[in-house]
């Protein structure tokens, strides 16, 4: 069933004026591709769009699949809680593409990408609005019914969903590109052939990586053996997202080389793998072309550990005007401290660090591998470096005694000593997180703390914290981590159904936190499946671990070895890390996690190189930094169809196509091009809803410039071909900048109550603006205004005609004219409700309302 009529109708009433569902963003296909496509998939999103959009797996997921012939990839997301209740009224499924409009039961598979644990909750509402049985048993039964997978990076640890009755049909573990197209061509290609769902089942069954979960077959998680090899982030989907356009995430390495005792993706995801920078270079230009950008997020856990880091910056510099990079470990700055002075040179002045345990007994135990002696050499480089900011991560472990505190005091007395010593006035936050023990690390044999122990132990390292004047946040309450430690180690049909009970009786949906009465609803579900909080917490030994669903998947470290580590993290005792570093001897630790010798070399004998100076490095920043200049492109942007458009959206992605355009017909422009600057109708991460002539400026290096200058008219012509929006139309550069002289025609149709020269009037009152009403035909009064009204320069003139069904408004624009005042004084609220049934149009001269035209 096809919902496209319902949003047209109601879109209105949705978040964002329904932004986030109106689909036809730049890089995805257009709709009428559905009918000739043999294969129909939908992926799915357990949180909101705009969660999704500061994530990338999503728009890597869609890429893939639009590279798999003769299939059709769709798009959903969580309806946020106020366009949930509009769903609800309306009953409109939750499985709903937002290319398409359709709804699941007209795909052929969907796939759910299950990013946290606690999205897993929200699984149930999908199925349920939108005509799908909880169970598998039921599904099967259905030919009508889509094959349901799920995936992401928690997939390895939602077993909460995948026993008694799965709520999906089969579960991929896996990072492979080319295992995740694999399962679209056996769908496709089944499909085909008639085969029946079982059947489908039992051939994906053959993909590493892959299984059904009430099934008894074990599978090899899925990776990239050779992360240079790896398809790169490039060609997907722009998502609306205006805080993002124009910035992309590379991934500059996959999994890590640490044993971090409580980071599951430590384990789950290893062997640590590097792309070269040579292979960085070449994926971050192909990125830049495919999705406008201008900034490019360095992704990775631990950015300052990849060996070529320093190469990889010196070649994007000058290609990008903003580089970000997240996380970083404090040992590694302790050893490098001149990575500051190039973070600083990058404008990063906020540092995020993890240093997890509060003492060194706990840090031991959580096997974070930075002495004191490290810690306290990195801070002192912080502070000397000024920066900013100082986010620590701190983690509540359960086993935190009264040394541990007086570590700690001791610790932030020895933080202000060296921000004192430094003369810094960096702004200090630390924040907590309960410990969760997950499957596939040493923790997950022990037995988990009541969150009774952890609110104590929360509690007094605020009032340490705070006590010594620094910020402290919690970052989850103690129903987030409750809930989340069932589900993690969710071991026992029981579960299952004690979760899908309360989120029946509550009705709870996952937006961000835990609720403590879904929290109390789930603890008495749970006793009523007879099962404890002592028992959901209990750990467990090794032989009983390897009967765990989770031990199905063979994530390639031995349990022999976790469990070798978990009784020697009891003793306090840690194990160093495998990656090569310049002050340590690396040696490989045998836990299984590499394939090959191959990998086991790479990663000891790594070493970080710098083959360039700061000074070299900083003097190739600024020059960068300093050339830049704007062209001004005329551009058309009009009412496309199917939505593929930019009216109606923040005017940044107008630019971003246009700079994806024209970096596609000249590729010597992606090292050139430096970014969006502007245009006359721009409202920041507001959209805009004028249509027809618009200035947008983007920012070239003086090489960029000469390049445009040689442009020929075959050359624009070939631009209008590559435009995402062919009702963005190219008509000339522009020498002139800012709000120059253009008349404004507005066309107003609607209630009584809103009247074209009613609401003129109450912009001219809010502007002080006098005149004189003066007509010109039968149908046209024009304004003249008064000495200190032209003064003003707001507006130059305004006409109002009364046509035969519809009134116009001709304004010309002066230098004081602001579209967001008008906006607001003029249309106000019955505009910002319903803009799409006005109709405002910014006419050239020579193409305005007549009456308008200057004389």
């Amino acid at each position: 069933m096809k919902w496209d009529r319902w949003y047209a109708e109601h879109r209105h009433e949705l978040s964002g004026q329904g932004l986030w569902l109106r689909g036809g963003e730049m890089n995805t296909q257009d709709p009428s591709r559905w009918e000739s496509s043999e294969c129909r998939a939908l992926w799915v999103r357990l949180s909101t769009y705009m969660d999704v959009g500061y994530s990338f797996t999503h728009q890597i997921l869609y890429q893939w699949s639009a590279s798999v012939p003769e299939v059709f990839p769709d798009l959903a997301y969580l309806p946020p809680p106020k366009d949930a209740e509009v769903f609800a009224r309306d009953g409109v499924p939750w499985l709903l593409g937002t290319q398409s409009k359709r709804g699941a039961l007209d795909f052929d598979m969907v796939g759910f990408s299950n990013s946290i644990v606690q999205e897993l909750i929200n699984l149930p509402h999908f199925l349920n609005t939108s005509g799908i049985p909880l169970g598998k048993s039921e599904r099967m039964k259905r030919p009508d019914v889509p094959l349901l997978i799920l995936g992401g990076a928690n997939s390895l640890f939602s077993w909460a969903a995948l026993q008694d009755d799965p709520w999906v049909d089969g579960l991929y573990v896996g990072e492979s590109d080319e295992g995740f197209k694999k399962i679209l061509t056996v769908i496709r290609d089944a499909k085909r052939e008639g085969a029946s769902k079982s059947e489908i089942l039992g051939r994906l069954e053959k993909i590493p990586g892959f299984l059904q979960p009430e099934g008894s077959l074990k599978t090899k998680k899925n990776f990239v053996m050779n992360l240079n090899e790896s398809e790169a982030l490039a060609s997907a989907p722009v998502l609306f997202h205006a805080d993002q356009a124009g910035s992309g995430h590379l991934q500059i390495s996959e999994g890590c080389p640490c044993f971090c005792s409580f980071c599951a993706e430590a384990w789950e995801r290893r062997p640590y793998r590097e792309r070269s920078a040579a292979t960085l270079k070449r994926d971050a230009f192909a990125m830049k072309a495919a999705l406008g950008l201008e900034s490019i997020d360095i992704y990775s856990f631990n950015f300052n550990m990849h060996s070529e880091l320093y190469q990889v910056l010196w070649d994007l510099v000058p290609v990008f005007r903003h580089i970000g990079l997240k996380s970083q470990r404090f040992d590694l700055l302790a050893h490098d401290p001149e990575m500051l002075k190039f973070q600083q040179t990058l404008n990063k002045t906020s540092i995020t660090c993890g240093l997890e345990g509060i003492s060194p007994r706990l840090r031991e135990y959580l096997n974070k591998n930075v002495s004191v002696d490290e810690l306290h050499t990195s801070l002192e480089a912080i502070f000397r470096n000024k920066a900013r900011e100082l986010k620590v991560f701190l983690i509540a472990t359960g086993l935190e005694e009264d040394q541990d505190f007086v570590a700690l005091g001791d610790f932030l007395e020895h933080v202000r000593g060296l921000m004192r010593k430094a003369g810094a006035a960096t702004r200090v936050i630390f924040s907590m997180t309960p410990l969760v023990r997950f499957p596939w690390t040493p923790l997950e044999f022990e037995n988990a703390p009541t969150r009774d122990v952890l609110s104590s132990i929360v509690d007094q390292a605020t009032r340490i914290v705070r006590g010594h004047g620094f910020e402290f946040r919690e970052s989850a309450e103690m129903p987030e981590f409750w809930v989340s430690q069932v589900l993690a180690r969710a071991d026992r049909p029981g579960v299952t159904r004690a979760l899908a009970q309360a989120i029946k009786k509550t009705g709870f949906v996952y937006y961000r936190e835990i609720t403590e009465p879904f929290r109390d609803a789930f603890e008495g579900a749970l006793r009523d499946q007879g099962l404890s909080e002592q028992a959901v917490f209990a750990g467990f030994d090794l032989e009983t671990s390897r009967a765990k669903p989770w031990a199905r998947v063979d994530v390639g470290v031995f349990r022999d070895f976790l469990w070798k580590m978990h009784f020697s993290l009891q003793a306090y005792k840690s194990y160093d890390y495998c990656l090569g570093r310049s002050w340590a001897q690396a040696r490989c630790s045998h836990c299984g996690g590499c394939p090959t010798r191959f990998h086991v070399r790479d990663i000891v004998l790594a070493k970080q190189k710098k083959p360039h100076s700061y000074d070299a490095f900083k003097a190739r920043y600024l020059e960068a930094l300093h050339d830049e200049n704007r062209v001004g492109f005329e551009m058309d942007v009009g009412r496309g169809e199917q939505g593929q458009d930019w009216i109606g959206v923040p005017r940044r992605f107008a630019a971003i196509d246009l700079a994806r355009a024209l970096m596609k017909i000249c590729p010597e422009l992606i090292a050139e091009y430096r970014g969006y600057r502007g245009s006359m109708w721009d409202l920041g991460s507001d959209p805009v809803w004028i249509e027809g002539r618009d200035r947008l400026e983007l920012a070239f290096t003086r090489r960029g410039v000469e390049l445009l200058e040689q442009f020929t008219e075959s050359s624009f012509l070939e631009l209008q071909r590559e435009l995402h929006a062919r009702s963005l139309v190219f008509r000339g550069l522009s020498t002139t900048s800012g709000n120059a002289r253009v008349p404004l025609g507005i066309e107003i149709s609607g209630s009584s109550s809103m009247l074209p020269k009613a609401a003129l009037q109450k912009f001219l009152d809010a502007q002080s603006l006098k005149y004189s009403l003066r007509r010109v035909d039968s149908d046209t009064l024009e304004h003249d205004w008064t000495a200190a009204a032209k003064k003003k320069d707001v507006l130059r003139r305004a006409v109002v005609r009364t046509l035969a069904g519809r009134t116009e408004i001709a304004l010309e624009m002066g230098d004081k004219f602001k579209w967001d005042r008008f906006q607001t004084d003029a249309l106000g609220g019955t505009f910002r409700s319903r803009p799409w049934e006005y109709r405002v149009r910014c006419y050239g001269i020579d193409n305005s309302i007549a009456a308008a035209k200057p004389n």
